[in-house]
């Protein structure tokens, strides 16, 4: 991704999604299919203006094999990602709601929160938290309301602003 932001889901039988990754500038997506020769499995919509480059397979598995830099970066990126899956797994089977919301609030601020700014702050639908934090949209509100009422986030509308990150990761 050269701009924007981006994020991916799956979508279950029953209308409900699941989001899967987000996606900033800088970021790699969607080579899943091309090292697998499959379909895509996943949806993606950009959140904002974005500009998403595109390479061939081809030109990718060229790329891996000529630069020894590139395919170690690569194998690196992947890596990541697996562990960040297992944690999601172990987050989404053994902690609580307010605990698994607290982690969506900070893995957005993560991905998006830009140099400079003092307090992240991002416009975010209730129903995207919810996936992300695998509960229902109701839990979800509920869970901001406890954080608003014990000042570790304001809620304007649809923007939500961290102002104590750090009690956030302290939630069980």
């Amino acid at each position: 991704m050269d701009k924007g932001k981006v994020k991916t889901y799956k979508s279950h039988d029953d209308g409900k999604e699941y989001v899967t990754n987000l996606y900033k500038a800088g970021d790699f997506f969607g080579y899943i299919p091309l090292l697998k020769n499959s379909d895509h499995t996943e949806s993606a919509i950009v959140l904002e203006d974005s500009k998403i480059c595109k390479i061939s397979k081809e030109d990718f598995i060229s790329l891996l094999y000529k630069n020894k830099d590139v395919a170690e970066k690569f194998i690196g990126m992947l890596s990541g990602n697996i562990v960040e899956k297992e944690l999601q797994l172990l987050s989404l089977a053994y902690n609580t709601v307010r605990k698994r919301v607290a982690e969506a609030l900070l893995t957005l601020e993560t991905h998006y929160h830009e140099d400079g700014e003092k307090k992240f702050h991002i416009m975010v639908n209730r129903d995207d938290l919810a996936s992300m934090a695998g509960t229902a949209t109701e839990s979800v509100v509920r869970a901001l309301g406890e954080f608003k009422a014990d000042k570790l986030i304001e809620v304007h509308g649809r923007t939500i602003i961290l102002l104590n990150p750090e009690a956030l990761k302290k939630i069980h």
